[in-house]
């Protein structure tokens, strides 16, 4: 499914990247940009983007943010909607702090933070962050020798 050019501009992943934009030229000497730039980046980066899916643990003193999945822009098509979103992140991973990075490329573009407060959700990311830290730490397989 993709998005459509008249819902490109709806719902919170165009908000937190217009906010995103914003926030950074403000401190810039030229000032906040006219909106029509903003889109026309946005429309730009768009489709050669992605988002990571983190989430925030805490331990000990320390709060570390654990990534749970990365997706392409055009695979969040259903998820556009804050509530699509919410309800995604409260099924798929439960209870819990979400943090969701947008990047082009390699290169991080914004940020932005979500809760779901519905604590009868279990926390169903402290297993998939588990078994993510397994794999990490298992060695690599070996190849083929030369």
């Amino acid at each position: 499914m993709s998005v459509s050019k008249e819902n490109l501009f709806n719902g919170w992943l165009w908000e937190m990247f217009a906010e995103y934009v914003r926030k950074i030229r403000r401190t810039a000497s030229n000032g906040a940009p006219a909106i029509e730039g903003i889109k026309e980046k946005y429309q730009t980066i768009f489709h050669d983007s992605s988002v990571k899916f983190l989430v925030e643990e805490k331990v000990g003193m320390i709060v570390v943010f654990n990534e749970l999945e990365e997706r392409t822009t055009a695979e969040l098509a259903p998820l556009m909607e804050l509530s699509a979103l919410m309800d995604y992140l409260g099924k798929t991973y439960g209870h819990g702090k979400y943090k969701i990075n947008l990047y082009t490329g390699m290169t991080f573009v914004a940020t932005h933070n979500f809760k779901v407060i519905d604590e009868s959700l279990p926390e169903i990311w402290r297993e998939i962050v588990l078994r993510n830290k397994e794999i990490e730490s298992s060695p690599a397989p070996k190849g083929r020798p030369l």
